[in-house]
């Protein structure tokens, strides 16, 4: 169902040319790193918000949610569509310890697709998902399967982990960020 419903929300987006990518659990399953998806997590550009929102009132149900103080990201909606949970973040950002760090959606965002039949689905990086989770708590598991795989397959996109760093970021997390750099690199 999960899929089915990715599916008929792309093919929306899609037609309405928004600047959109999937993330979080799809993105991880995509790559076989998890075994299931719990929801649908939707990257947008900022500039489409209005285009998202109008979209997604006609597709599904809006949901409240209260402020997490974890973030500080410029849109999010939270929507049900064929019973499944559908976060949509635009100008995402995480706060933490040492700052905020700020989820950068362009173009070299947009790393890969997959097709659901004859529906293109644009994904996020794992890099960049390597990193938001290391900031975000309770999320050590996705760290871990991403760094592994990123070990054991290499990053086509590490550029993006540079980037991440010269954002503000807790030591910790630029440290093991640069000794990934370093392992790719080698």
């Amino acid at each position: 169902m999960i899929y089915e419903t990715l599916k008929f929300i792309g093919e929306r987006l899609n037609n309405e040319g928004v600047k959109w990518a999937v993330g979080a659990s799809i993105l991880l399953n995509h790559y076989k790193l998890v075994d299931s998806p719990n929801d649908i997590d939707i990257l947008i550009d900022l500039k489409d918000k209005e285009k998202v929102e109008n979209i997604f009132q006609s597709l599904g149900v809006g949901e409240k949610k209260e402020k997490i103080s974890n973030y500080a990201t410029k849109y999010f909606g939270e929507y049900k569509v064929n019973n499944v949970d559908v976060d949509i973040m635009g100008g995402f950002i995480i706060n933490h310890e040492s700052g905020q760090y700020e989820y950068i959606f362009d173009e070299d965002a947009i790393t890969s697709f997959m097709t659901l039949e004859d529906i293109n689905i644009p994904l996020t990086s794992l890099e960049d998902w390597y990193v938001a989770y290391q900031l975000i708590p309770n999320r050590d598991y996705k760290v871990e399967i991403i760094e592994r795989y990123l070990l054991e397959q290499g990053s086509k996109h590490i550029n993006l982990l540079k980037r991440a760093l010269k954002q503000e970021l807790p030591v910790v997390v630029k440290d093991r960020i640069g000794k990934l750099v370093d392992s790719i690199s080698k």
